[in-house]
């Protein structure tokens, strides 16, 4: 589990509390709050939004709607909020994929550090999880490599498009590990896990939340995960440096929130303290826990330079596995 202290350091935050300033904020919000989420229902970031979006409603007395807005791996939701009023209420819940598009789109229609106002980090997951069929005849991760690494291994691994963070995951295996897995998109993280279910595909990478929920229903086996050290969700699940695969120590991604950027600071930090606050009750720090999807609470400048560092690093992924959108 990633702790607060831990993500500090990692993110180079300084130690130390930020007073948030309380002007302006006793008003807001005075209506719904529309959370636009990138990706289909059933994707880690649309529950996430949805359990900590009602407990954060709550808690303002105004409920914050969900609005799945798919396209160009998150771009469409991306423009619609760094164009909308700059009022607090249209918000981006969104994931690496934020941090991605900026090294593999030759141009994007925002700035994707002017044109947003971090507001919230939800989770910063300890690994992705490869995931196979149950009745895939590569029940180790050992035999997966080998067969992947085969010139005729016919060996697939399906995303939600090109440049998200779990396409990225397979393409880093492919680079570092000489695997030769071809990529195959689908408009969503639950339509490449149909996918793999449905045979269509050998394999794909799932957020820890998401892979908890299919392995539970028996809809797919896990036989690996990113991080240097096996994870509480799947103890008994190897981790990739286990099997000889040392560069793949690659967290299982992030879900935040973003403002339009021009938010006045007394909103953003209203937002922030309000998704906090609903993080720490019982009931959702429970459901992110069991998930393990440890719920953060950070402030929006901590979540600015985590982000800025996300991008910094996933620029140096896709520059190695050679990753352009078409």
């Amino acid at each position: 589990m990633i702790s607060r202290r831990h993500f500090l350091t990692a993110a180079g935050a300084l130690a130390g509390s930020h007073a948030l300033p309380a002007i302006g904020q006793s008003d807001f919000p005075t209506r719904p709050i529309k959370l636009l989420v990138p990706f289909s229902a059933g994707g880690s970031p649309d529950v996430l939004a949805r359990v900590i979006g009602a407990q954060a409603g709550k808690q303002m007395g105004q409920s914050m709607v969900i609005e799945n807005r798919l396209g160009a791996n998150g771009i469409v939701a991306a423009e619609a909020v760094a164009r909308a009023t700059p009022d607090g209420y249209t918000l981006l819940v969104t994931t690496g994929s934020q941090a991605i598009n900026p090294g593999i789109y030759k141009s994007l229609p925002y700035d994707t550090l002017a044109d947003f106002a971090p507001v919230a980090l939800f989770t910063v997951a300890p690994a992705l999880t490869l995931v196979v069929h149950p009745d895939s005849p590569l029940t180790t991760f050992q035999q997966f490599l080998d067969q992947a690494r085969k010139p005729d291994g016919n060996v697939s691994f399906g995303s939600p498009g090109t440049g998200n963070t779990l396409h990225l995951a397979g393409e880093l295996l492919n680079a570092t590990a000489g695997t030769r897995m071809l990529h195959v998109p689908y408009k969503g993280a639950a339509p490449a896990l149909v996918a793999v279910m449905g045979k269509e595909v050998t394999a794909c990478f799932l957020s820890t939340t998401a892979a908890v929920m299919a392995v539970k229903a028996g809809q797919v086996r896990p036989i690996a995960v990113t991080s240097a050290k096996r994870i509480a969700a799947f103890p008994d699940v190897p981790t990739m440096a286990e099997s000889g695969v040392p560069d793949m120590d690659y967290n299982g991604g992030w879900v935040g929130v973003f403002a339009p950027g021009k938010t006045p600071p007394a909103i953003v930090n209203k937002l922030s303290g309000e998704i906090n606050k609903a993080m720490q009750t019982t009931e959702v720090k429970d459901k992110m826990l069991a998930w393990d999807s440890p719920p953060m609470n950070v402030t929006p400048d901590e979540f600015g330079r985590f982000f800025r560092q996300e991008m910094e690093k996933f620029a140096r992924i896709t520059k190695l596995a050679n990753v352009q959108a078409t």
